[in-house]
């Protein structure tokens, strides 16, 4: 009975510590706010320590902190939803590397000139059980502040962005469309031209 009292007592301390383990792993998961303050963070610091630096350097900084923040597989995915089950696994792992380079390098592109505290989070609110929208604003001293809402999506325990709607305007909106209208009468090496064509062009 002795044993038997031991081994009770060692299967609860058991289960308890491991529940303590995913207690603490939960509360330490990034929250939606914190993985958009992440993305802030990341802007504002390449504005700041790379003014001078060329395109491609600023690529390099920004990259670990886009694929940190974002789903760019899922997004990719939600650009050609119809046509993704067509695609070889060869074809979709092309796709998703345009797709990355291109995302990555718009950021790097556009946000060049924000400053240090240039983005400010209003607040958060959720979309369904799985999703959130984080809402922040681009404060411009010399125009109208920019909106930004954020949407997220939780998968594996972790918060990313699935897409940005900048004054009103989705970004994932806009590429199914302009995507869908590549793929009616061409294929996924149109499209992956297409894509590599827009990110040379970036200024």
């Amino acid at each position: 009975m002795l044993v038997h009292r031991d081994l009770l007592v060692l299967v609860i301390s058991l289960v308890l510590g491991c529940g303590v383990v995913l207690a603490d792993d939960v509360a330490s998961a990034p929250s939606p706010e914190s993985v958009v303050a992440s993305l802030h963070r990341g802007l504002e610091a390449l504005a700041v320590e790379q003014q001078s630096a060329d395109l491609g350097q600023r690529f390099e900084q920004l990259r670990p902190v886009i694929l940190e923040t974002h789903d760019l597989a899922y997004i990719a995915e939600l650009t050609i939803r119809r046509r993704w089950g067509d695609l070889s696994e060869s074809q979709q792992q092309r796709f998703l590397a345009v797709f990355e380079r291109l995302s990555v390098m718009t950021y790097a592109s556009r946000f060049s000139s924000v400053g240090a505290n240039s983005f400010k989070i209003l607040g958060s609110s959720e979309q369904g059980s799985v999703r959130m929208q984080v809402n922040a604003v681009i404060q411009r001293p010399s125009a109208e502040n920019l909106s930004l809402d954020y949407t997220l999506q939780e998968r594996e325990g972790a918060w990313r962005i699935i897409n940005i709607i900048a004054d009103g305007v989705s970004d994932l909106a806009l590429k199914r469309a302009e995507y869908r209208r590549i793929m009616i009468d061409g294929s996924i090496d149109d499209l992956i031209e297409y894509i590599e064509n827009q990110t040379a062009e970036l200024p």
